[in-house]
């Protein structure tokens, strides 16, 4: 049986994949999907410095 903490984050990795999905269907043009990388990359280097 999982721990309570496992069911959190097995929860918050499928709410993450669904916000990601969700925002991938907004892009309409190649410019949507370029911004939309950009604010994905500023995250990840956001949460890159916050763990240091």
């Amino acid at each position: 049986m999982p721990t309570t903490a496992e069911v959190i984050e097995t929860l918050a990795r499928k709410l993450e994949r669904a916000r990601i999905l969700n925002d991938l269907k907004e892009c309409k043009t190649i410019e949507d999907y370029q911004e939309l990388t950009k604010k994905y990359e500023t995250m990840c280097a956001d949460d890159k410095r916050n763990e240091d």
